[in-house]
């Protein structure tokens, strides 16, 4: 297994909350099939809830509560800008990442600045569906699509993949080491 692998099984591992055991990965030649072992693991959905709207209502939660943000002036295409306070960028940061209660949380660059890809309530929204979708869950258990996407977003994010067939080999097929 090579080091692309082994991050996208620790990304898979951490966005869904359950240890893979090294027998199973090895297992595990397709994206399919990985679907297939969460899923299994993970038993079926009570509702559907998308991800994306339970991380859009955390982060407006959390800014009305830091923040005193008025409710309707937190929206998906909100920028961060609009709604953190220009002192204290960094601290003020952290409390909104204490305040939506995942364990995941995008950092700043390395001047304070908010990154491109999360600059708006709904790409952070995006980020935390992808990155933290076990703490979003809840207990509600997941659907298959569920599954399906936040595995295709560890794929792009990790291995850099945006189009393939959930029978294509990860080796043979796509180009993983």
């Amino acid at each position: 297994m090579g080091l692309d692998s082994v991050e996208f099984l620790l990304a898979t591992e951490e966005a869904f909350q359950l240890a893979i055991p090294d027998s199973e990965a090895q297992k595990m030649l397709t994206p399919g099939q990985v679907v297939d072992y969460v899923w299994a693991r993970l038993g079926p959905a009570q509702e559907q809830a998308c991800l994306e709207q339970r991380a859009f209502y955390r982060l407006r939660r959390a800014s009305i509560r830091v923040f005193q943000a008025p409710r309707a002036n937190v929206r998906l295409g909100t920028r961060w800008d609009e709604i953190l306070p220009t002192r204290g960028r960094r601290h003020n940061w952290g409390l909104l990442h204490q305040a939506t209660g995942t364990p995941q949380w995008p950092r700043l660059t390395l001047l304070g600045k908010i990154p491109k890809a999360v600059r708006t309530v709904g790409q952070t929204a995006r980020y935390l569906a992808a990155k933290a979708a076990a703490t979003l869950k809840g207990d509600g258990g997941w659907t298959r699509q569920q599954v399906e996407a936040t595995v295709t977003n560890l794929m792009n994010e990790h291995l850099g993949i945006t189009q393939f067939r959930w029978d294509q080999q990860f080796v043979k097929d796509l180009g993983v080491n």
